[in-house]
């Protein structure tokens, strides 16, 4: 199984990916740059991620920013895809790259398709639980959770509580003063605007509205709005939390820092022209 993620993760990376979860076996993990003991190296010794990630990032730059100027793109044998992209002469992921690890993690886990018949759930219990699942494990959130819905049916019960009840249900999740006052306070916003605690007028909103709507809240995140514009709205949106940008960066569909900052100097000059 690994050796065939390995081999789907270098063809379709323009350079060879540091570290990679699916395919690249590692005597160690993915140290941001220390020096670590890895299972691919000269003679016993070690090798610097940092250093190498800085060499390769240098070496795209110095070849995206030559294709620029000759307005080509810098990914070989690929038709410029950068159209409406921050980042000229940047065309990662290309469609081709997305297909083959959609289907490489397809065949090793499955193909997940939403399943037939399965009830709508409730919005505000998709960003309450995302409330509860942060700093603390799945265990944990998920036990407050189903703690917080035994002893309030409602919203508009959690609404209406003394924040020390509520508490006392979530403390098993961490956090509970805190993720209190955020629940509560979304609860009672939602109805003083619009006189039910419910956010299920978010299914007639645009992407752009549910952002806005949502991410005024403390405690909810651009991740926790992309879920919601995803699988109960049903906008396309994309839910990128740092596990799933870590592996963008190690598969080279993100610009690295030195590509960001050479693009930015380029972009600087163009203004003062």
């Amino acid at each position: 199984q690994s050796s065939g993620l390995g081999s789907l993760a270098l063809r379709c990376c323009s350079r060879p990916p540091l570290v990679l979860v699916m395919g690249i076996k590692r005597k160690s993990s993915f140290s941001h740059g220390i020096e670590v003991a890895q299972g691919r190296t000269k003679k016993g010794g070690v090798r610097t991620v940092a250093k190498e990630k800085k060499a390769a990032a240098a070496k795209r730059v110095k070849r995206g920013a030559a294709l620029a100027l000759a307005g080509q793109s810098s990914t070989r044998g690929t038709a410029d895809q950068t159209t409406g992209s921050p980042f000229a002469g940047f065309a990662r992921p290309t469609p081709m790259d997305v297909v083959a690890l959609h289907r490489a993690l397809a065949r090793m886990f499955g193909e997940r398709r939403p399943t037939s018949g399965r009830g709508r759930r409730d919005i505000l219990d998709t960003v309450v639980g995302t409330i509860l699942s942060q700093n603390t494990t799945n265990t944990n959130s998920h036990a407050a959770f189903s703690k917080l819905k035994q002893r309030f049916k409602t919203w508009d019960a959690v609404r209406t509580a003394k924040a020390s009840a509520v508490e006392a249900e979530i403390r098993c999740g961490g956090l509970a003063p805190k993720k209190t006052k955020w629940i509560q306070h979304i609860c009672r916003t939602l109805h003083k605007e619009r006189g039910t605690t419910s956010l299920e007028y978010l299914r007639k909103e645009s992407k752009e509205s549910v952002h806005a709507q949502l991410e005024r809240f403390t405690g909810v995140g651009k991740k926790t709005v992309a879920i919601i514009n995803l699988f109960d709205v049903g906008h396309p949106d994309m839910a990128v939390d740092t596990h799933v940008f870590r592996y963008a960066e190690q598969l080279g569909w993100v610009p690295s820092a030195a590509e960001r900052e050479a693009h930015n100097k380029r972009a600087e000059t163009s203004k003062d022209r």
